[in-house]
C-alpha cells in the first residue's frame, strides 16, 4: 500500500517537509469491489489519490460500456474536473477490487495548486499521459481487425502487469474476458474466440484466469507495428 505522498506523481517536486503539512487535508477512505467512486456527468467535487487496488475508468452509451483505462496506486482521480470551469464528471470510475484512497476537497486542492505551481505542471503531464492512452485506444477501435486489437491489448497488459517467468511472460492480473472485450469494442464471444485461437496457435496459455504469453515475437508480429516505441505501452510512465 502506498504510504508516502512523495510516491504520487501529482505531488512530485514538493519538499518532504511540505508534504507532511498536506497530510491533514487528506481523509482516508476504503471502497469495496464494485463501488462507484464517480458517475459520468454527475456534479461532484471529491478528488481521490489511490493508495491500493485497481479501478476501471469507463463510459456508458445506451447500456454499452467502453473501458477507457485503469487507475492504479499513486494515481489521482478528479483533479481535471477540479481545475476546469465545471464539475461534471468526465467518466465513471468503479473499483475492480478493494480500494484504499486518500480523499481531498476541491477547495483544499485548489489552494495547494496556488501555493505549489508544480502541482499544475504535474497535472498537465498526467493529462498528456492519459491522452496518449486514449489515442492508442482510438487506434485499436478504429483501425485494426479483432486479432490485431487483441494481440496489442495483451502486450499492453504485459507491459503494465507482466513479469517474465522461466518459459513465458505472465500477465500478473486475473483476466476478465468481458472487461477486455469492452476495452476493444467487441463482443465477449469474439474475445473468447480470438483467445482460443491464440491458445491453439501456442501464442498464449490461460491458467486460472492468468494469461501467459508463450511466443512474444509471434504475438508482436500480429500487432502490425501498432507501437514502434514499446515502452509507450505503459499506462503510467511518470
Amino acid at each position: 500500500m502506498l504510504e508516502n505522498l512523495s510516491e504520487t506523481p501529482i505531488f512530485t517536486g514538493i519538499p518532504e517537509s511540505d508534504l507532511n503539512d498536506i497530510f491533514p487535508l487528506l481523509k482516508e477512505r476504503q471502497f469495496k469491489k464494485n463501488h462507484m467512486l464517480m458517475f459520468e456527468n454527475d456534479e461532484s467535487e471529491d478528488i481521490y489519490i489511490i493508495r491500493s487496488g485497481k479501478l476501471k475508468i469507463f463510459r456508458l452509451h445506451e447500456d454499452k460500456e467502453i473501458v477507457l483505462s485503469f487507475a492504479l496506486p499513486g494515481e489521482i482521480l478528479g483533479e481535471v474536473e477540479a481545475l476546469s470551469l465545471v464539475n461534471y464528471r468526465i467518466s465513471s470510475i468503479e473499483a475492480l477490487e478493494s480500494v484504499a484512497a486518500w480523499q481531498i476537497r476541491k477547495k483544499d486542492f485548489l489552494e495547494l495548486v496556488e501555493k505549489y505551481p508544480t502541482i499544475l505542471r504535474n497535472a498537465y503531464m498526467i493529462l498528456v499521459e492519459r491522452t496518449r492512452i486514449l489515442n492508442r485506444l482510438i487506434r485499436y477501435l478504429s483501425l485494426y481487425d479483432v486479432r490485431t486489437k487483441v494481440a496489442n491489448l495483451l502486450i499492453d497488459f504485459y507491459f503494465n502487469f507482466g513479469e517474465q517467468t522461466k518459459d513465458s511472460y505472465k500477465v500478473d492480473v486475473k483476466i476478465n474476458q468481458s472487461l477486455l472485450a469492452t476495452m476493444l469494442g467487441i463482443t465477449r464471444e469474439s474475445m473468447s474466440k480470438t483467445l482460443n485461437e491464440f491458445q491453439e496457435e501456442k501464442l498464449i496459455e490461460i491458467r486460472e484466469k492468468n494469461i501467459y504469453i508463450l511466443d512474444m515475437k509471434k504475438l508482436e508480429s500480429i500487432c502490425q507495428q501498432a507501437e514502434e516505441i514499446q515502452m509507450l505501452r505503459k499506462w503510467n510512465s511518470l
